[in-house]
């Protein structure tokens, strides 16, 4: 699909029942433009020393030329792991990534580790594109995540956008307040990220709420 011109909003909150917001986002500021495109969503480890030191070195590799999903999330575990060496009391520190890279053909790469997610809407099917990483029967804790150990295995994937859908990339603060048929019912509706983590926040959320939401068009 050519001619495709995206529309992105962008939100990160703290949430009441946190003391800092360890989640970081990738466009910084919502806008609108042309292909390539590049966004991701990053959930700093909770109850862990500067998660959100670590969400913030994933996000900012994704402001580098690299057009190749893999290599930018091993770049940012390893610039993760030389804070560390280089910082001892950010021993332990590390960060979920869910990242997306859309060419100018609408193919969609995603690059994921951890247990931040990328749905697509898609003929009016909600589909979650990434697994979560989790420890099975222990929700809140990561079999996978940056900053953890110098070798890692990223999630990896393509899928091929058109128009009309819509990918919605959140931390686990939003998911877990909405079912998934909330949550398409909203996209559907073309519900902005500001809105929709708005709406997170009115259930007084445990943890930080991130989501980047894209609808794609046909110019």
């Amino acid at each position: 699909m050519k001619n495709i011109r995206l529309v992105w909003s962008v939100r990160t909150e703290c949430g009441p029942n946190r003391k800092k917001n360890e989640d970081s986002v990738f466009p910084a500021k919502s806008g609108s433009g042309d292909l390539p495109f590049k966004a991701a969503v990053c959930d700093g480890l909770g109850g862990h020393v500067n998660g959100d030191i670590a969400s913030k070195i994933a996000v900012k590799e994704m402001g580098t030329d690299s057009s190749n999903l893999v290599d930018t999330i091993t770049s940012a575990n390893l610039k993760i792991l030389e804070y560390q060496n280089e910082n001892n009391k950010s021993n332990g520190m590390g960060t979920t990534m869910t990242a997306i890279n859309i060419d100018k053909n609408g193919l969609m790469e995603i690059g994921h580790i951890g247990d931040t997610r990328c749905y697509v809407l898609s003929d009016r099917k909600l589909i979650q594109l990434t697994q979560d990483h989790n420890v099975p029967g222990f929700q809140n804790i990561l079999e996978k995540a940056l900053g953890s150990n110098e070798k890692i295995e990223v999630e990896h994937q393509d899928f091929q956008l058109k128009n009309g859908d819509v990918v919605l990339l959140c931390s686990d603060g939003l998911y877990n307040e909405f079912s998934d048929e909330y949550l398409k019912k909203k996209l559907q509706e073309g519900i902005s990220a500001d809105t929709l983590v708005g709406e997170v926040l009115i259930q007084k959320p445990k943890d930080n709420v991130s989501a980047v939401v894209i609808n794609i068009f046909e110019k």
